[in-house]
């Protein structure tokens, strides 16, 4: 595909993957972001050669969950669902 801008991918894995696709396929000019924060992505971050990636704050899903199945087991009423918000890891935000 030619036209080609960015790509998206549900994990870094998939993502950093791509970007090595890219490379030998010799594209350019294309915004790369994965989902995970894991520490290869966040560094690629850094480096410049992926946008941005999401992460998902898995200790704040844990204590969320922990509070929740407390709750329960006091006997009281749980939400049917528990948003976490998202952080968006971009060369602002790397560190490094």
């Amino acid at each position: 595909q030619p036209e080609i801008a960015g790509v998206f991918a549900h994990n870094d894995e998939m993502i950093l993957g791509a970007i090595e696709a890219a490379a030998a396929a010799g594209r350019t000019g294309i915004t790369f972001v994965g989902f995970d924060a894991v520490d290869d992505a966040v560094q690629a971050v850094r480096d410049g050669t992926l946008a941005a990636t999401v992460a998902q704050q898995p200790a704040l899903m844990g204590s969320l969950g922990i509070e929740t199945a407390a709750m329960y087991l006091a006997g009281g009423e749980v939400p049917t669902s528990i948003p976490v918000p998202l952080m968006l890891v971009t060369a602002e935000n790397a560190g490094g």
